[in-house]
């Protein structure tokens, strides 16, 4: 695979687009992206654009698919007692396992090429998750771990073990004592935690602690990223414009079957954090990052935003592989499209390829792999 070729690409961190595109990849690496109208005479792909990553799942839950149907989301997922949280504990660890490995199948079904993973169950969840990645093939898999006890003395001893096969913290709020968030703050590792999902949950903070979830997870946590942030008041975006929070994973989706509302988009994509889109619950949504950003696309997202925030901001997060000189090779073609009216217009390219992924035939390349997707 020296060369891959296409009618059009979306480039670069803006998806700036390329007409007669030419990427060459060597050893699985982009060596050279350029315009070049007299070598792409027939070109490999109609549309070529960096690969999807999903930033936000909960890939167990995809064993008990809709068992939380009509549920509120305390029910299902609060700790340590939620209806997820008991399945779990019924469930064989060959049982959760299979599952993953069946949710990480199906993400790459979607052309997603990989997941960051919360992961439950503390060292030994993150081991099963890792090990049900291995048995499928060209995906990265992230998993975020977590302490499984309320204890300093606890957390600090986890939190190394922790260390020893991720990088990753992923907690499900900040209702901890203080000691414990800060243990977890000091342990090195990058942290992800969610805040302000639910209503409900912002207001016990608030009564409990005097700060919202987002507030005190800056305060205590110093977290790399926040997921959800479904409510957000003016505390919380002063709170963010003057925090070192430099991600901010949105789940739409997931928000609304939960019926705790959705992200407010046209405050989010004012802030400076670079902003994700993740599925979120495996019990409730398919991994489909692309159906994610059609839906924040329809919420006030700009389309060229919204597929940034499957494509090339996780990307630039993670370190994966994109379509960008000097990384390894992780691209998306499109085939069996017509290209929309006005090429020149990126809003107009990227709305269009967010629709018309659904009805292409879609490849996926990472590295020197390639394998056929069904689109989404």
């Amino acid at each position: 695979m020296p060369t891959v070729t296409a009618r059009l690409a979306l480039m670069g961190e803006k998806l700036t687009p390329v007409e007669h595109a030419l990427v060459e990849v060597k050893e699985g690496v982009v060596k050279r992206i350029e315009e070049a109208p007299d070598a792409v005479r027939d070109p490999d792909h109609d549309v070529l654009l960096p690969a999807p990553f999903d930033p936000h799942v909960h890939s167990a839950d995809w064993a008990f698919r809709h068992a939380g149907l009509g549920k509120t989301l305390r029910d299902v997922v609060a700790p340590p007692d939620g209806l997820k949280h008991r399945l779990m504990r019924e469930t064989p660890e060959r049982e959760l396992e299979a599952s993953i490995a069946s949710f990480l199948r199906v993400a790459k079904r979607f052309g997603c090429i990989g997941v960051a993973d919360f992961r439950e169950g503390g060292v030994k969840g993150v081991r099963i998750g890792l090990s049900a990645a291995d048995a499928v093939e060209n995906i990265t898999y992230i998993p975020m771990g977590r302490p499984t006890r309320p204890d300093p003395e606890v957390v600090e001893e986890e939190l190394k073990l922790l260390a020893d096969v991720t990088e990753y913290v992923g907690l499900p709020d900040v209702h901890l004592p203080d000691d414990v968030l800060e243990a977890i703050r000091d342990s090195g590792l990058r942290i992800y935690v969610h805040a302000n999902e639910d209503p409900s949950s912002v207001k016990r903070c608030l009564n409990g602690y005097g700060t919202t979830e987002v507030e005190r997870a800056i305060e205590l946590l110093d977290p790399e990223g926040l997921i959800h942030l479904t409510v957000l008041t003016e505390r919380d975006v002063d709170a963010l414009l003057s925090s070192d929070v430099d991600v901010i994973v949105a789940c739409p989706r997931s928000n609304s079957y939960f019926g705790v509302g959705e992200p407010d988009f046209n405050t989010l994509k004012r802030l400076p954090q670079r902003l994700l889109l993740g599925t979120d619950n495996g019990m409730t949504m398919e991994p489909d990052p692309f159906e994610e950003a059609r839906y924040a696309w329809l919420r006030g997202l700009p389309p060229s935003r919204a597929l940034r925030a499957i494509t090339v901001d996780p990307a630039s997060v993670f370190r994966l592989p994109t379509l960008e000189g000097g990384e390894l090779f992780g691209a998306l073609a499109l085939d069996g499209i017509d290209l929309p009216w006005e090429t020149e217009r990126r809003e107009v390219l990227c709305a269009h390829v967010l629709q018309a992924v659904k009805w292409a035939d879609v490849r996926v390349y990472v590295g020197d792999s390639t394998w056929r997707a069904t689109g989404s």
